[in-house]
């Protein structure tokens, strides 16, 4: 992801803080550049960010709606926010008295407008998305990540390109201690 030159976004960053990006919370921890409630409409213009990280944030904020759709409008065309979050498919999802938004890999399919995101006025956006569990951890967590690539009209070439993509996974995959099957096959799949 260093290649990525522009605009990058560490949203929720609480005291995660990334060099070379925008650290992005609702409180000011340290080194955080832009405090912004992420329920509110976000401060950045539309078109202008090359790359977002949401890890362990989505699951706090109020409107899944809101976010992907707040996402896709700052998001360059062809770029992504990078989601990491607890799903209902493991205890992860609800145990934690903060989360108020839930999720697993099946509610990404009403993000993009070749799944379900035609079938609701509000979802104004639109992903390519690549998606995997990762495999439970000793407290039963299990937990969906998602890399949701902005489809808009005016794309001529992605901002990801498929090598972009491929690295992407790679360095997720390696985090895993136990790589689940559909991250093992997608990886041959897309190498080809």
């Amino acid at each position: 992801m260093s290649a990525l030159k522009g605009l990058k976004l560490n949203l929720g960053c609480n005291k995660n803080y990334l060099e070379g990006w925008t650290n992005v919370d609702i409180e000011q921890y340290g080194r955080v550049d832009v405090c912004a409630d992420l329920n509110d409409p976000w401060p950045w213009d539309d078109n202008s960010v090359d790359y977002i990280t949401a890890y362990n944030i989505v699951e706090h904020l109020k409107d899944p709606i809101h976010i992907m759709n707040e996402a896709w409008r700052v998001l360059k065309p062809g770029a992504a926010i990078e989601i990491y979050v607890p799903s209902t498919d493991g205890r992860g999802a609800f145990q934690d008295p903060t989360h108020i938004s839930f999720w697993n890999e099946n509610s990404f399919a009403y993000y993009t407008q070749e799944g379900l995101g035609n079938i609701y006025s509000s979802i104004k956006c639109d992903y390519d998305i690549i998606l995997f569990n990762t495999p439970a951890t000793s407290h039963k967590i299990i937990w969906v990540w998602a890399i949701c690539r902005a489809i808009k009209e005016s794309v001529e070439s992605p901002l990801l390109t498929h090598d972009t993509i491929l690295r992407i996974c790679q360095k997720m995959a390696a985090s895993f201690d136990t790589k689940p099957k559909e991250m093992k096959e997608f990886l041959v799949d897309f190498q080809k």
